[in-house]
């Protein structure tokens, strides 16, 4: 897809979506055995240093996810990398947020162990979010 102009896809953007889905499934999948794994087996509350290898082994798929991300950015028509470019900066911009206030509040005392993941969920869920809205045509 070129412009907002255009309303259907191309065969090109078709088969571009696809191998970006097919990889990027694979990553997921990876990334639940993985996480899966580590849950099962990983004895991340016990002692040694073999916890800390388990803890970071679900980084294995992730740089894969990076890598299908990187590729898919490589293969996309100007349109959609501009579109993908506002995406990502809305995203990097929610996470900013999220990360401020988690801060601000920690001055005050509210401890949150779960507060990376909070920043991590809120740049996820505007990217997707968003990509939705885009493919969509709704922006």
């Amino acid at each position: 897809m070129t412009s907002k102009l255009d309303t259907t896809y191309s065969r090109g953007d078709r088969a571009r979506a696809r191998a970006y889905a097919r990889e990027f499934a694979v990553g997921i999948v990876a990334y639940v055995l993985v996480i899966g794994a580590v849950i099962a087996w990983g004895d991340l509350s016990g002692p040694g240093w073999q916890r800390y290898v388990w803890a970071l082994l679900p980084l294995i798929p992730t740089l894969w996810l990076v890598v299908v991300v990187w590729r898919h950015v490589q293969r996309v028509d100007e349109y959609q990398r501009q579109l993908l470019l506002r995406q990502l900066a809305a995203a990097f911009a929610a996470m900013v947020g999220v990360s401020v206030t988690l801060g601000l509040l920690s001055f005050a005392g509210l401890s949150m162990t779960l507060a990376p993941w909070i920043i991590y969920g809120a740049g996820m869920l505007t990217w997707g979010v968003l990509a939705i809205l885009d493919s969509r045509g709704s922006r």
